[in-house]
């Protein structure tokens, strides 16, 4: 089996357990116990120890480094001489590190040891911590104790036009395991939504309107032209599960 750590990748025997009682076909669940994330289900033969995913998160989070770059020094670290002779499991690591990642997500959020509690819309993020919300940090007679103008949220819509996103050559490859459970809203809803909503041309009396003239450019090769979310207004942190790609301009 190919180990892929934080030191390099080595390949080591690994034997099945074989005790009384033991399933040969949950030896997968073996490798978690020993902090091995096995690149599949059925006899794996490649596993990422937790300290190198922990790693690359942390390198993509603060470094920006790639999946590339993070796998290619780990084949220096292999054989610095010649890196092209160390096992190539690039692929795995992006799948891995994706599972990885939902994985962690649900486990911050007190989703990651019950398997039958779903997180719902919104479910894996934050809001704004400094804002009123009841059952947090209001009492129980907020309504009485504080005025309506006191506690009063306030919410500012905006968007970013130059957040593009190229259409995808096999979209159905694009699996999402977190659909609708974070910042941005579910797919299906938002697409029904859209073939609703008919498509009208703003008129602008201005010249140079941008917002107007991109929403009026043919765009057909983009699956998205922008990206517009709802942000407290006071503090400017996003609102769960109130951020949409824009299909053309502000639509």
């Amino acid at each position: 089996m190919t180990i892929v750590h934080t030191e390099g990748i080595f390949s080591h025997e690994v034997l099945v357990c074989k005790c009384p009682g033991s399933d040969p076909n949950d030896w997968h669940l073996d490798l978690l116990h020993q902090r091995l994330f096995p690149a599949s289900i059925s006899k794996p033969k490649t596993a990422f120890t937790f300290d190198v995913l922990d790693h690359f998160l942390i390198d993509a989070l603060e470094c920006k480094t790639s999946a590339m770059n993070f796998y290619q020094k780990l084949k220096r670290f292999t054989n610095n001489a010649f890196p092209e002779r160390a096992p190539d499991r690039y692929r795995e690591l992006m799948r891995v590190s994706w599972l990885w990642r939902d994985l962690k997500h649900r486990k911050w959020f007190g989703f990651g040891h019950d398997a039958e509690k779903d997180p719902g819309d919104g479910g894996l993020a934050l809001f704004c911590p400094a804002c009123p919300q009841p059952g947090l940090h209001l009492p129980a007679d907020w309504k009485v104790q504080y005025d309506r103008d006191t506690i009063m949220r306030q919410y500012v819509i905006d968007g970013n036009f130059t957040a593009q996103h190229m259409k995808m050559n096999k979209p159905e490859l694009d699996v999402a395991l977190s659909d609708g459970k974070g910042y941005m809203v579910s797919e299906g809803p938002y697409q029904s939504h859209l073939q609703q909503s008919l498509d009208s041309k703003e008129r602008s009396t201005c010249n140079n309107h941008r917002a107007i003239n991109a929403a009026n450019i043919n765009k057909s090769n983009l699956r998205s032209t922008g990206i517009g979310a709802t942000a407290c207004a006071q503090h400017g942190c996003f609102v769960p599960y109130s951020v949409v790609d824009f299909q053309k301009g502000e639509r």
